[in-house]
């Protein structure tokens, strides 16, 4: 049986491993790891610096850039539109002062907006797809609409827009009565909105596109890209231009990733002003019978098209 003298000693040592513990770590081991905790709260704060130093660096390269792109852009455009119209159609989530420097964009290459046209978010969502097809259907019945042969679905309204608002490279520009008709029943069933009166139909379609809203209907780009395909088909021509993220799951990705590229144009740097100088010049390569992919992303094919003498 063990003693009581026994557990005694058992209690004293536990005390004295305590108490050498204790010392230790508010002597020597605690001067050791409070140094080192110091050494590297210095390391964080330099790297945070020179990150921030970095990015700053960085920014002040891109606002450089910005402004020569903003300053040079008459001299880089001069007039590549050479008088053509244009018709501005607005994605949802586009930016109002995106939409505002490429009207003034067009102006200054020599081009003319005629109308601007909202596309509304019911107009997009899936979900709609038969309400907007049968739509589409009746207003377009016996109205004489070429881009509308064999067309289905979201294609259907494309045409409708392009019959109301766009026309081919030697068509007619008078507003009609089927162009007001069509305007007016969209409009009427909430699909488009229009700004102020559009004057003429416009020989090409720029579409301006925002960033991928994060709660937006799936398959919403790919309705988008439909109907940018058809609004090239009833034109001389579509360029749909967006900022850097809508390169990546966005209406400009939409379109690169399907046979709507065969036709369209598309831009993925709007938010840069080198980006709405882009844009403007491959409006005109469209007028020319051209296409491309411009921008900053992997798939885009180049950064700009090659400007033609003025």
């Amino acid at each position: 049986m063990i003693d009581f003298k026994y557990h005694l000693i058992s209690i004293v040592a536990i005390f004295f491993a305590l108490a050498a513990g204790i010392a230790l770590g508010s002597g020597p081991l605690q001067a050791q790891l409070s140094e080192r905790l110091v050494e590297q709260s210095d390391s964080d704060r330099l790297g945070e610096q020179q990150a921030r130093d970095q990015l700053d660096s960085a920014n002040a390269r891109l606002d450089f850039a910005d402004a020569f792109a903003g300053t040079t852009s008459q001299a880089v455009v001069g007039s590549a539109l050479d008088g053509r119209t244009v018709s501005l159609v607005v994605l949802p989530g586009a930016d109002p002062g995106a939409v505002r420097a490429m009207r003034d964009e067009v102006a200054a290459a020599d081009g003319l907006v005629v109308s601007t046209v909202t596309l509304t978010e019911e107009l997009l969502d899936p979900a709609n797809r038969q309400l907007a097809e049968g739509l589409a259907q009746r207003i377009l019945d016996g109205r004489g609409s070429d881009s509308a042969d064999g067309a289905v679905s979201y294609q259907l309204l494309g045409a409708a827009l392009s019959r109301s608002f766009l026309t081919g490279k030697d068509g007619a520009t008078e507003r009609d009565n089927t162009a007001n008709g069509i305007e007016a029943a969209l409009d009427e069933a909430g699909l488009i909105v229009v700004d102020g009166v559009a004057t003429r139909r416009a020989q090409l379609a720029l579409v301006v596109a925002g960033d991928p809203v994060d709660d937006a209907p799936d398959g919403q780009a790919d309705v988008a890209a439909e109907i940018v395909s058809a609004l090239d088909s009833g034109s001389a021509g579509a360029v749909v231009a967006g900022p850097a993220a809508s390169a990546d799951g966005g209406v400009v990705a939409a379109v690169r990733e399907t046979e709507a590229a065969e036709g369209v144009s598309s831009v993925d740097a709007l938010d840069l002003a080198a980006g709405r100088v882009v844009t403007v010049l491959a409006l005109a390569e469209q007028a020319r019978g051209g296409v491309g992919q411009y921008g900053m992303s992997d798939a885009a094919g180049a950064a700009a098209p090659t400007p033609t003498r003025q």
